[in-house]
């Protein structure tokens, strides 16, 4: 049995606002970000202390030395080899259509409008304290607004479930409920929600999923905006105490035929064939590791995702209090 080693990381909850603040933990009151975002200059959500993502080195049984040209860590090179082995995925280019993400209206979803230039300042003086902006660098420019756009309307799909969270950082979050939000790494390593605020654990079920490229995540936001289902959400009326339930539309519809290839996920393992006593025990686990105990329970283990053909990206809403309209707080791929 291949082992792990570590806390905290784990899949979207679906259903309503309640749901929403569980996963996401955004103040849907905050918007002071949006208004200066054409300019390029703008006051950050919610924004964390400086610090890249520091996640620990993999499994002990990794003992032999890298490549002293291998930039990954010895954890990353190992999660990345189970999933290209048990997940079948290779590393790929999305070709997007820069075209049709230039033409995307960040209004269409409650977003603050932003060209270029303007995005590629937003990432320029925020990806210190917000790395997970980094990703833009792989898009295109068009890409890179469309990201900028989110995060600066303080969704965050993109922070959880997008290229930048590394299969390792997908695998612990399974295995371990760490939060590659969390830029904290003793907090990270605690379970404490990076997002959420007042040091809240980490919640979750048992999958954790990701969209391996910019483009392709641009895309499906992009698209995903204007699908008949999600807009018939956004355009919903207004309840400021309730959002619309989470909407699902499958992967194709999205990214194409072979949309499912950029995507990839960790999921817990079960224990006697039961995911809820996997997930009893993990909390057993982590709860015994922090108090300084000797675990009684197994130490949870996570495996990849085989396939997310014939799968769908889930889309969960927020309130957006000052425009009184509904946007959409995260998105992420998810198997059958």
């Amino acid at each position: 049995m291949i082992r792990l080693g570590l806390p905290r990381i784990a899949d979207d909850i679906p259903g309503t606002a309640s749901a929403i603040a569980l996963e996401g933990g955004w103040d849907t009151s905050d918007v002071g970000a949006r208004d200066g975002l054409v300019k390029g200059e703008l006051e950050v959500p919610g924004a964390d202390e400086p610090g890249e993502l520091a996640l620990a080195d993999g499994p002990g049984e990794l003992a032999q030395s890298l490549p002293l040209d291998e930039p990954r860590s010895r954890g990353e090179a190992y999660a990345e080899l189970r999933q290209r082995v048990e997940g079948g995925w290779e590393p790929r280019p999305f070709e997007a259509s820069r075209e049709e993400l230039g033409r995307f209206d960040p209004e269409r979803a409650a977003l603050s409008p932003v060209g270029l230039d303007a995005a590629a300042t937003y990432v320029a003086e925020h990806r210190t304290a917000r790395p997970w902006l980094t990703a833009a660098d792989a898009g295109s420019p068009e890409a890179r607004r469309i990201l900028a756009a989110a995060d600066a309307g303080g969704g965050h799909g993109h922070i959880r479930h997008e290229g930048w969270v590394t299969e390792e950082a997908n695998m612990r979050r399974a295995a371990y409920l760490e939060d590659p939000a969390q830029l904290d790494t003793e907090k990270r390593h605690l379970g404490v929600d990076g997002i959420r605020e007042g040091d809240q654990s980490h919640r979750c079920r048992s999958t954790a999923t990701r969209i391996t490229d910019p483009d392709a995540f641009a895309t499906a936001f992009a698209r995903g905006v204007e699908h008949p289902k999600v807009r018939e959400a956004l355009d919903m009326p207004f309840d400021p105490v309730k959002a619309p339930k989470q909407v699902s539309v499958p992967i194709a519809e999205l990214l194409g035929s072979d949309g499912h290839r950029y995507c990839t996920g960790w999921r817990l393992e079960p224990v006697d064939g039961s995911m809820n006593t996997a997930r009893a025990n993990r909390d057993k686990w982590l709860t015994a590791r922090a108090e300084g105990r000797e675990p009684d329970v197994p130490e949870p283990q996570a495996r990849p995702v085989p396939t997310f053909e014939g799968g769908e990206i889930a889309f969960m809403f927020e309130c957006n209090q000052a425009e009184k309209r509904y946007r959409v707080a995260t998105m992420f791929p998810r198997p059958t």
